[in-house]
C-alpha cells in the first residue's frame, strides 16, 4: 500500500510541475493577467514572496490551477447559487447516512450473530444435524426475495419498500426470540421472515445511494457502509458470543429496538427525500418502470386521481408475478435438494433427485419467462401492464453474467470463514461461545482493509475495476486454499492470518463488482444492485448447503472427527474460488474519471492486455436520476430529459445502456 502511494505522489508531482513549466512558457508569450509584464519576465507571480523570488512550490491541487489562485480566492469565484448547490448535496449525503445507517446495520448484522450462538441454538431444539437451516431459511430469503423489492422500490418508492422491510424484519425477530424449543419450525420461519426483511433492507439501501449520483458519487457513499457492512459482519459473531451467555434469544430480541428507532430515523429524516412511487399516468398508459421503462420519470409528489386502494392496485399490477414465482419456487428447490442431500437423504434418492430436476426445470422456465417478457414477445402482450422482474438485456451482457459468478465467490469466501471457523473453534478447539466469536475478529481487519484498499483503487490510482477484483479474489482463493490445510493440522496462527487474508479479499471485491456493471448500464440501478445483492448471498446459501453435506459425511455419525469434516468442507470450496479468479479475466474494464465521466471497453480486457492489443474505450457520463417533483431543489439536481420506450430499447440494445459518449 505504501509502495503504491509513493508511486502515486510521485507521478502526481511529476504532472504538476511539467504543468507549471507549461503555464510558464505560455506565460512568456503571453500578456500578463496579474502583476506587471516585468514580473513575467521574471516568471513571477502575484503571489510571490516578493521581486526575485521564485513562488516555492506547492503540491496541493489548488496551487496548481491555472491562475495560480489561492483556495480563497477560488472560493470568492463561486456563486452563491453554486454554493448553495454544494450546501444543499452535503445536507443530502448527511441525511442519506444518518436515516440509512442503522437500518443496514441491522440487516448486516443478523447475517453473523448467530454464527457464534449456532451450535447452542440446535442443542436446545435437539436438531443439530438441521442447524444449517437456521442460516438456509435467512440466507435463502434474503436472495430469493431480492427482485420483488427491487420491482417494490420502482414501483412503490424507496420508503414505503424500506420501512416495510424494517416491519417484516421486526416480525420476524420477534417470532425468534419468542419460539418455544419445542417448536423449531417457528424458529425457522422466524429466520425466513428475517431474511425477506434483510432483502428489502439491503436492496433499498444500495438503491437510495445510486439514486442521483455519478459513478465515483456513489463509488464514495458505498465505502462508507461498505465499511459498516465489514464491521458488522465482523462483530456479528463477537456480539452472538457474549448475548448466548445469558441467552442465544437476545441475538434476536437486540433486534427489536434496533429496528424501531430505524423506522423513525427513515421517516424522520428521509421521508419525502427519496424517489417516490411511480406516477398512476406512467401505469395507467403502460409505461411502466423495468427492463424497458427505463425512461419514466417519477413523480412521487403529485397527487394521483382516484382511490388511494385503486392506485395501489394498478401499480401493484406492473409487478412481474409470473417472474417472481418462477424465480422463487426455481430457486428455493435448488436450495432445498442441496440441503436434503447428504444429510437428510441420500443424493440418490427419490425426495432429493426430484427436488433437484424439479428446480432446475423451473429456474429455466424462469429465463424463458424473463426473455417472453421483452416488449413485443409473447408474454409481453399477454401481461401488457407487467415488466420485467430483470432486464433481458442486463442478463445477457457477459460482463454482467462473469460479475454474478465473481459475487457468488465472495459471497462463498465470507459465509465459508464466517460459519466453519466457529465450528472449527467450537468443536475442535472447545472454545465457548465469545471466545469463538473473539477468534472470528481476525477476519474483521483483513476485510476493513480491503475495503479502504478499494477506496484507494478506485478513487486514487488506478482508478480501474478489473486489476481490484483480480487482486481481491485471488487473495480470497489464497486463503480460502491455506486455511482449509491449516485446520487439519491445527496451525492456529497461520489460520488467523490466512482468515485475514480471506476478508481482505471479500473487502476488495465487494464494491468493484457493482461499479463494473452500473458502468455499462446506468440507468438500471435497481436490477444491478439486485443482481449483486442477490448473487453473494446466494453464494453463501449455496457453499454452506455443500459444506454442510461433506461436514455431515465426513465427521462421523455423531461427529465424532469435526477436524476431518471441516477439512473437507473448506476443500469442497477451493475449485468455487479459483474459477471466479478465471471468470474475472475475461471482464471488459472501466477507467474512473476526475469530472464525473468514465471509460468502458467490451472484450476481454486482461487477456488482451497480456497480447498488447488496444482494445476501444468509449468516454462516458453516467445518466442521473431526476427524481420526484419537489425533491430536486433539495439536492440541487437538473431533472434529465427521458427518451421513450421504443427510444429505451435501442439505446440498451446495443450493450451500453443510457450512455453517449465518445470512442477512442
Amino acid at each position: 500500500m505504501y509502495t503504491a502511494y509513493k508511486y502515486a505522489r510521485k507521478r502526481y508531482k511529476a504532472h504538476q510541475e511539467a504543468k507549471i513549466a507549461e503555464q510558464k512558457l505560455s506565460q512568456t508569450t503571453q500578456p500578463a493577467r496579474y502583476g506587471s509584464p516585468s514580473d513575467d519576465t521574471r516568471g513571477l507571480t502575484a503571489s510571490s514572496d516578493g521581486p526575485g523570488i521564485p513562488t516555492p512550490y506547492d503540491p496541493s491541487p489548488l496551487a496548481a490551477t491555472p491562475d495560480h489562485t489561492s483556495s480563497d480566492e477560488a472560493k470568492s469565484k463561486e456563486t452563491p447559487e453554486e454554493r448553495e448547490e454544494k450546501n444543499r448535496r452535503r445536507k443530502y449525503r448527511l441525511r442519506i447516512i444518518l436515516g440509512l445507517f442503522l437500518p443496514f446495520t441491522l440487516q448486516a448484522l443478523d447475517t453473523t450473530i448467530i454464527a457464534s450462538a449456532l451450535k447452542f441454538i440446535a442443542d436446545d431444539f435437539n436438531e443439530l444435524k438441521q442447524l444449517n437451516w437456521i442460516i438456509t431459511a435467512f440466507n435463502l430469503t434474503s436472495a430469493a426475495f431480492l427482485p420483488i423489492f427491487a420491482q417494490l422500490a420502482d414501483v412503490f418508492g424507496r420508503h414505503a419498500t424500506l420501512q416495510t422491510a424494517l416491519v417484516i424484519i421486526t416480525i420476524g425477530s420477534a417470532l425468534c426470540t419468542a419460539a418455544p424449543t419445542s417448536a423449531f419450525p417457528l424458529l425457522l420461519l422466524g429466520r425466513a421472515l428475517q431474511g425477506v426483511g434483510a432483502a428489502g433492507i439491503n436492496i433499498c439501501v444500495r438503491t437510495i445511494l445510486a439514486d442521483r449520483v455519478s459513478l465515483g458519487e456513489y463509488a464514495k457513499n458505498w465505502t462508507t457502509f461498505a465499511l459498516v457492512s465489514g464491521v458488522s459482519f465482523g462483530l456479528g459473531p463477537v456480539a452472538g458470543g457474549y448475548l448466548t451467555r445469558v441467552s442465544w434469544r437476545w441475538c434476536f430480541a437486540v433486534n427489536l429496538p434496533v429496528a424501531v428507532v430505524g423506522m423513525g430515523l427513515v421517516l424522520v429524516l428521509l421521508r419525502g427525500r427519496l424517489i417516490g412511487a411511480l406516477a398512476i399516468e406512467d401505469v395507467t398508459t403502460g409505461r411502466g418502470w423495468g427492463a424497458e421503462g427505463e425512461g419514466v420519470g417519477y413523480r412521487g409528489g403529485r397527487r394521483d386521481p382516484g382511490t388511494g386502494m385503486g392506485r395501489f392496485l394498478a401499480r401493484l399490477a406492473t409487478v412481474d408475478f409470473g417472474g417472481q414465482l418462477l424465480f422463487l419456487w426455481g430457486l428455493g428447490l435448488l436450495v432445498l435438494g442441496f440441503t436434503w442431500a447428504g444429510s437428510t437423504y441420500a443424493w440418490d434418492s427419490p425426495a432429493v433427485l426430484v427436488t433437484l430436476v424439479v428446480g432446475a426445470v423451473l429456474t429455466v422456465a424462469w429465463l424463458v419467462y424473463e426473455w417472453a417478457m421483452v416488449p413485443g414477445r409473447m408474454m409481453a402482450r399477454v401481461f401488457p401492464m407487467q415488466t420485467a422482474m430483470m432486464p433481458w438485456q442486463l442478463l445477457m451482457q457477459k460482463d454482467v453474467g462473469l460479475l454474478v459468478g465473481v459475487n457468488f465467490a465472495n459471497g462463498a469466501a465470507m459465509f465459508a470463514i464466517m460459519y466453519y471457523m466457529d465450528l472449527y473453534f467450537t468443536l475442535v478447539l472447545g472454545h465457548d461461545a465469545s471466545e469463538a466469536g473473539i477468534a472470528l475478529l481476525y477476519f474483521l481487519p483483513g476485510l476493513g482493509a480491503g475495503v479502504y484498499s478499494t477506496m484507494f483503487f478506485i478513487n486514487v490510482w488506478p482508478r480501474q475495476t478489473v486489476p481490484v477484483l483480480l487482486l481481491g479474489g485471488i487473495s480470497s482463493a489464497v486463503g480460502i486454499t491455506v486455511v482449509a490445510w491449516a485446520c487439519y493440522t491445527d496451525y492456529v496462527n497461520l489460520i488467523y492470518g490466512m482468515m485475514a487474508l480471506t476478508g481482505f479479499g471479500v473487502g476488495l471485491t465487494t464494491n468493484p463488482g457493482t461499479l463494473h456493471a452500473l458502468a455499462y448500464f446506468p440507468g438500471m440501478t435497481a436490477p444491478i444492485s439486485c443482481l449483486a445483492s442477490f448473487a453473494h448471498p446466494f453464494g453463501g446459501t449455496i457453499t454452506l448447503t455443500i459444506m454442510s453435506t461433506v461436514f455431515n459425511n465426513r465427521s462421523g455419525l455423531n461427529h465424532e472427527d469435526p477436524r476431518s469434516g471441516i477439512f473437507w468442507a473448506f476443500v469442497a470450496v477451493i475449485p468455487i474460488m479459483w474459477v471466479s479468479v478465471i471468470i474475472t479475466t475475461f471482464l471488459g474494464n472501466v477507467w474512473l474519471g476526475k469530472e464525473g465521466t468514465h471509460e468502458v471497453v467490451h472484450g476481454f480486457w486482461f487477456w488482451n492486455l497480456l497480447r498488447g492489443k488496444r482494445l476501444e474505450r468509449v468516454t462516458m457520463a453516467r445518466m442521473e436520476d431526476s427524481g420526484p417533483a419537489g425533491v430536486n431543489g433539495d439536492i440541487g439536481m437538473k431533472p434529465v430529459p427521458r427518451h421513450n420506450a421504443e427510444q429505451q430499447r435501442e439505446t440498451a440494445g446495443d450493450g451500453e445502456g443510457e450512455y453517449s459518449g465518445t470512442r477512442r
